[in-house]
This record gives C-alpha cells, structure tokens and sequence, in this order.
C-alpha cells in the first residue's frame, strides 16, 4: 500500500522537466548528493569540490546521512548522485528536482538518470571511483 501511494506522490509531484545528456561546456551548476555515511566520504567530497572547481562549474555538494531527510537544491542544472542503492528518499529527491542532466549509481523506477554508472553485480566500488568514472564520461560526451 506504501509503495503505490509512494509512486502516486512520485507521479504527481515531480518534475516535469524533460532531461538529456549535455556536454561539459554547457554545463554551469552541478547538485552532487554524497554517501556521508561511506568510510571514503570526506575524500569524495575533497575530490568532487577540487574537480568543478577546476572546471569553473558551481557546485552544491549535499551529504546524505542514513534515515535523515534530503535537503537539495531543486533548481540546479545538473543532478550527480554517487550513492549506492536506491530508497524511497532517494527516488523522491531525484524525480522532483527539475535538472536537465541527472546522473546515478543505479537507475530508479521510471528511469528518472540519463547517464547511469552501476557497480558490476557482488561488487561495490568506493564513490570516489565511481565519481572518477563519471566525469570521465562526461569529459567525453561531444
């Protein structure tokens, strides 16, 4: 019954803004959600703050603490997130932001990410790799 009331909230709250894929030179403000419970935490946000920085890119970096409420930014132009799993809270900050380029660790029902970098099945990768992934795949997006 949760789950269907859930997906109805999803549904009707979220955004309705269509996203895509965008080059890095496009891209101006990023929303990156960190694993602030993760044993590499500190050093993934040193990386992900030392990374836009050197590109010039504005960035809002938000830990995510386990069983505590999400506070990010709504209206940013990219959506990052470097954490595992997927929960209900997870599912509800992404599908109401209104970013036009989202990128996650696993894809969310209704496939709310357009870029989605998974750890292979039995394995989970620290979110400093993970990250290092993505901005590689985004440096190589034409």
């Amino acid at each position: 019954m949760a789950n269907a009331l859930i997906n109805i909230a999803l549904r009707w709250l979220g955004s309705k803004v269509p996203t895509s894929l965008m080059r890095l030179k496009d891209i101006s403000q990023v929303t990156v959600l960190v694993d602030a419970d993760a044993p590499d935490a500190a050093e993934a946000m040193d990386k992900v703050k030392t990374w836009f920085a050197l590109k010039g890119i504005q960035l809002i970096v938000v830990p995510v603490f386990a069983k505590k409420r999400i506070k990010a930014y709504r209206n940013t132009q990219v959506l990052m997130s470097l954490i595992p799993g997927c929960d209900w809270r997870l599912e509800y900050i992404v599908c109401r932001s209104r970013a036009c380029f989202k990128i996650g660790r696993t894809q969310l029902p209704g496939e709310p990410f357009d870029l989605v970098v998974s750890d292979p099945a039995g394995t989970s990768y620290p979110q400093t790799e993970v990250f290092a992934r993505m901005t590689e795949l985004m440096e190589g997006l034409k």
